[in-house]
């Protein structure tokens, strides 16, 4: 039985950089998530001080006339990995060890914090946390003299810091720490759940399972396992096809043979039409992110500069533009960085090769291998850090991906292999190997992702290529009704019940946002 120190001095520091609007909301117990969770750091075991980073002036104000006793602010308006740790380091001088935690986690659960921290003190760790429960659970804890050698591994850490910040400097040199992990007995990783009021998708979730009775790790867990249906809550990824045409016929996309049969540019969807689309998840979602790759090339469409830059203006919205790299003018690339502000945060872009020898690329795409090769590096000019180069994996270039995984690692550290898509069975089987998990479980897209065509009509996924499970159309009744026409298709599922389609589906397993 682990044996908690009773002469330790503890101090709790809560992360509370970029607050969202839903940490203010009443959600548990008529208290909301800061108060919760400053409610919980007073019992965690011998924590004699409570602190919490904030970023924000307005939150600044609304701690200090919100009646928190005792709770010190460390205010600082733009925060890095380096200025976390330095400020963690000065924090924890006086005391023997820190319990870092966020300020948006009401679910916090005392019992699970108390056992990690004998543990902690039992086989004095460096660092403890707690593996395979659903984000929000549980704290991170941290031995005050490992802080100046986390800072010393983060160096200038310049990037913002995140809720993975520490494991991540710990892993730059992992062996160097005495870890503890608290394992928990019920492994829900594969929901990939965030039990934080971060934004609106959560803090619905966390509404209904606190509605049923959710209080602490336990009760959470058991709904969470119980009640699938409470996971589907808004939509995080839209793919939108903002055009119709490709300067390829790839030999592995199935919209060609349903569609469109021959190369070049036939319709584009209207720029009014696509900011409607862009202002109803703006709305009904508030964050998410955004593709406007769906069959068909981007570079096609003659407003894509007003296009990129419209999702740009959305502060929660993030842009992910996938491309065969042809057919794109170095000025539109430098009239996009030019438009773009400072703090805001540049589009992804993933081009699509498929391969590393001219004569394997002609075989999957076409011509235009050179031409990709070039847009790829002025890309990485104009956006770096912004770029991934992707290989579908298949058969037919299965002896070129290596060299070509290689190759590109040496020059860009983000490389994409995608796995093969037969689009239930549309396409000859050409994938290498079987990555689908033992037991099926409810498709990630049907839950997660709206797929939106040139006409505003949304089919009920991507491998709908025909549109033969419509669920409505987001210019005619509205995001939310149409969203809510897919939930049907998710219950079946949970109940095992499948339309043919899905049951030919490999890609219910893969996952976007």
């Amino acid at each position: 039985m682990s044996i908690i120190a009773t002469d330790m001095r503890n101090i709790a520091v809560l992360n509370g950089i970029k607050l969202s609007r839903f940490a203010w909301e009443k959600i548990i117990d008529d208290k909301n998530a800061l108060q919760a969770v400053y409610d919980y750091s007073g019992r965690l075991p011998e924590v004699e001080k409570v602190v919490i980073l904030l970023s924000s002036e307005q939150d600044r104000s609304r701690i200090s006339e919100s009646g928190f006793a005792d709770l010190q602010a460390v205010f600082k308006e733009n925060w890095t990995v380096a200025g976390l740790l330095s400020s963690l380091q000065e924090l924890a001088q006086d005391y023997d060890h820190v319990f870092y935690l966020f300020a948006d986690c009401p679910l916090l659960d005392n019992t699970i914090s108390a056992e990690m921290f004998g543990n902690h003190i039992e086989y004095f760790a460096d660092y403890t946390f707690a593996d395979g429960y659903p984000y929000g659970l549980t704290p991170e804890i941290i031995r005050s003299k490992t802080i100046p050698v986390l800072a010393a591994l983060a160096g200038k850490g310049e990037n913002e810091p995140g809720r993975d910040t520490i494991f991540e400097v710990i892993k730059k040199d992992i062996n160097a720490f005495d870890i503890e992990t608290e394992i928990s007995p019920m492994d829900l990783r594969m929901l990939r759940v965030s039990l934080a009021t971060d934004c609106k998708r959560n803090f619905i979730l966390l509404k209904r399972l606190i509605g049923a009775g959710a209080r602490d790790s336990q009760s959470t867990c058991k709904i969470l396992r119980d009640k699938g249906e409470y996971l589907r809550t808004l939509p995080s990824f839209f793919n939108i096809q903002i055009v119709e045409g490709c300067p390829q016929l790839c030999s592995y996309c199935p919209y060609p043979q349903v569609s469109i049969k021959s190369t070049g540019k036939k319709e584009e969807m209207k720029l009014k039409n696509f900011r409607k689309i862009i202002d109803q998840i703006e709305e009904f979602c508030e964050d998410a992110v955004i593709s406007i790759s769906l069959w068909g090339e981007p570079s096609y469409h003659s407003s894509i500069v007003e296009i990129v830059n419209y999702v740009q203006n959305k502060k929660n919205l993030r842009l992910l533009i996938e491309t065969s790299g042809i057919g794109w003018q170095e000025s539109c690339l430098s009239e996009l960085k030019e438009k773009m502000d400072e703090k805001q945060k540049l589009p992804e872009w993933i081009v699509s090769l498929d391969a590393h020898t001219p004569a394997v690329y002609r075989d999957l795409r076409g011509e235009g291998f050179t031409e990709a090769k070039l847009f790829i590096k002025l890309l990485m000019d104009y956006f770096p850090e912004r770029v991934y180069v992707q290989a579908v994996r298949m058969k037919s270039n299965e002896d070129d991906l290596e060299i070509f995984y290689r190759e590109w690692k040496k020059i860009n550290d983000k490389v994409i292999i995608q796995k093969y898509d037969s689009f239930c069975g549309l396409l000859p089987d050409h994938k290498v190997t079987d990555l689908s998990p033992i037991k099926r479980f409810p498709c990630w897209h049907i839950k997660r992702d709206v797929n939106i065509l040139l006409d505003g009509s949304v089919p009920l996924c991507r491998e709908d290529i025909s549109a033969g499970h419509n669920l409505g159309n987001v210019l005619k009744q509205g995001l939310a009704e149409v969203w809510e026409n897919g939930k049907v298709f998710y219950l079946e599922q949970l109940k095992g019940e499948y339309p043919d389609i899905c049951q030919k589906c490999d890609e219910y397993y893969t996952y976007n946002f």
